[in-house]
């Protein structure tokens, strides 16, 4: 999907907001999407798979498992890692703060049609953290402007 500039800044931002809500639950935006990782699994899962899921350095996510699992957020298995129920609340408490926090932040700017249309899909429940990271990663796109990608 294309973004423009105002579309990217804005997305910035927002993950500012969250990164905000993020450190006042005591986390790292590092350490967050890690433990986000292990949460979306049942199962415990090795550095490797983490580190690979996140484009992220293994040795820094090694070091980050190491920081949750000093908090009782994760736990260490002989096969990997997984969130415990306190990383689990966690996340879903973080989640919980930033999607209104990200909602209230888009509502006092200025409404140009990407703001408005940011507005309506939070408000019908349709953005989220998770559309949030999703959009982050996937950068900026290609083609013209008003052009889909082939």
């Amino acid at each position: 999907m294309l973004r423009d500039e105002a579309d990217l800044e804005l997305l910035t931002e927002l993950a500012g907001v969250l990164d905000q809500t993020v450190n006042a639950a005591g986390l790292t935006s590092g350490s967050y999407l890690i433990l986000r990782e292990l949460c979306r699994h049942e199962e415990p899962q090795e550095g490797y798979a983490v580190a690979t899921a996140l484009a992220a350095d293994p040795n820094e996510v090694a070091e980050l498992c190491g920081r949750l699992k000093q908090h009782d957020l994760a736990e260490l298995h002989a096969n990997g890692m997984s969130a415990t129920p306190a990383g689990r609340t966690k996340v879903e408490t973080i989640e919980t703060e930033a999607n209104p926090a990200m909602k209230a932040y888009v509502k006092d700017r200025p409404h140009t049609a990407t703001v408005y249309g940011l507005v309506a899909a939070m408000q019908g429940g349709r953005f989220t953290v998770e559309d949030l990271i999703a959009f982050l990663r996937e950068g900026p796109g290609d083609g013209a402007p008003g052009e889909e990608p082939s």
